[in-house]
């Protein structure tokens, strides 16, 4: 039996799908607060999402949408190819395998919004 963890993790940007998925959200870059003020990147998800999840997401993306990244540090080029920026007013839940020593998580899956949660209740890493 595989161990996971749970986190509730900050939306800050999103990439739209490719192929079938065109248009619809193919994955979100999510983050946490970082202790200071600021929103720590990582990582990104994909998986976890029927198409109807991501056409959800989509729509309540785009008006969220604004030109600078909400993270307060470097998102690496590859995951932030293609991203859209949103203000973090969104909150999801994942689970993943482990933190990595930089801070991302490990093989991240969506569970779904937590519209229970506001983004400032997001607890940092420890």
């Amino acid at each position: 039996m595989k161990h996971h963890l749970v986190a509730e993790v900050v939306i800050g940007g999103w990439r739209a799908g490719g192929g079938r998925q065109s248009g619809l959200a193919g994955s979100l870059l999510l983050g946490v607060p970082d202790g200071r003020g600021g929103l720590a990147y990582v990582g990104h998800v994909g998986t976890g999402f029927t198409d109807v999840m991501r056409a959800d997401m989509a729509a309540r993306l785009k008006p969220l949408e604004q030109q600078a990244s909400p993270f307060a540090g470097r998102v690496p080029v590859e995951d932030a190819r293609g991203g859209r920026w949103v203000r973090p007013a969104l909150v999801g839940e994942v689970h993943f395998s482990e933190w990595t020593v930089d801070g991302r998580l490990r093989h991240p899956s969506w569970r779904g919004l937590r519209t229970d949660v506001r983004p400032a209740d997001v607890l940092p890493i420890e």
